[in-house]
């Protein structure tokens, strides 16, 4: 696994620690993969790789890309 930096605001941080200490999520870096999976997966219709590249080609009409780059242009499309 690749180790990332997020930045939360207080309050995001607040439910955060709430959901981990009353064990409804097991830490806090389960809860931001999960987030970001269940975002993917059903905000955009996302599941697999292939999906991936069909998304990005159908949307933005350029070649696949790194996972960073990915994100990125996932991010500002749905903003």
């Amino acid at each position: 696994m690749t180790n990332i930096s997020v930045f939360l605001d207080d309050d995001l941080i607040v439910w955060l620690d709430q959901l981990v200490k009353n064990g409804i999520i097991k830490n806090r870096s389960e809860a931001i993969r999960g987030g970001l999976y269940t975002f993917v997966q059903q905000k955009l219709g996302i599941d697999s790789v292939q999906d991936l590249r069909e998304f990005l080609a159908y949307k933005s009409k350029k070649p696949f890309q790194s996972g960073v780059d990915v994100i990125k242009e996932i991010r500002e499309e749905t903003e």
